[in-house]
């Protein structure tokens, strides 16, 4: 058997894979982890029923496209809630507004 030490194929495969991990954890931790509201949108010549009641309806859309494709309300990030809500949104007129983070 042949010694491979630190410089080996041994200690790069580990080391690729503590580096993969910590962008991981970056990328999760840098994730909203707000849930999208009709606050985040412009409503813009929409009265304020009509805005509430495709807010809603995209709710109840994205709720059940998190359960289903995500985790649902275990889903820390969101994700497939917030990708849902906003492609609802936007397909229903609305722009969602800018944020400063």
């Amino acid at each position: 058997m042949q010694y491979m030490g630190t410089t080996g194929s041994l200690g790069t495969g580990v080391l690729r894979t503590l580096v993969a991990l910590v962008a991981t954890l970056v990328a999760v931790g840098c994730a909203s982890m707000k849930a999208y509201t009709a606050d985040d949108y412009d409503r813009a010549g929409a009265t304020s029923e009509k805005y509430y009641k495709d807010s809603r309806a995209c709710d109840k859309q994205a709720e059940a496209h998190g359960t289903e494709h995500g985790f649902g309300p275990y889903d820390p990030t969101n994700g497939a809630y917030n990708r849902m809500y906003d492609a609802c949104m936007r397909s229903s007129g609305y722009t969602r507004k800018k944020t400063v983070e």
